[in-house]
């Protein structure tokens, strides 16, 4: 009798540490949810901004453009922001001297990286 009931209880161990395994097991091949991450930032769309161009810093690429309410708007300028001058094709140095002149700008509103110029015209 007493054999039976330790061999029972053995079983019933057994079976529980390998529940708790196979749980445990579950519980790290789970991979986090990445694609509605993706998902989200494929889903910010381009917004326009007409106004004027106040500043321009060219070290820090940064461009101030003023909506036609008078608020300033920060926008960052990358490698792929296509600015153009004139109709020509110009780079962020030259808009320094643009200042003052009415600009439109489509850009990606981005809460961490702030808003990013995807293009720049100024008229």
């Amino acid at each position: 009798m007493k054999k039976t009931l330790f061999l029972l209880v053995a079983c019933l161990i057994l079976s529980y540490a390998g529940t708790l395994s196979a749980l445990a097991q579950e519980a790290t091949t789970k991979e986090a949810p990445a694609a509605p991450e993706k998902a989200k930032m494929a889903t910010v769309k381009p917004e326009t901004l007409a106004g004027t161009l106040q500043t321009v810093v060219v070290d820090k690429k940064l461009l101030v453009v003023a909506s036609s309410a008078g608020i300033p708007y920060d926008f960052n300028v990358t490698g792929a922001t296509k600015i153009m001058v004139g109709g020509n094709k110009a780079k962020l140095a030259d808009l320094a001297g643009a200042t003052g002149k009415s600009v439109s700008i489509k850009f990606l509103p981005e809460k961490k990286a702030g808003n990013i110029a995807q293009s720049v015209e100024v008229q």
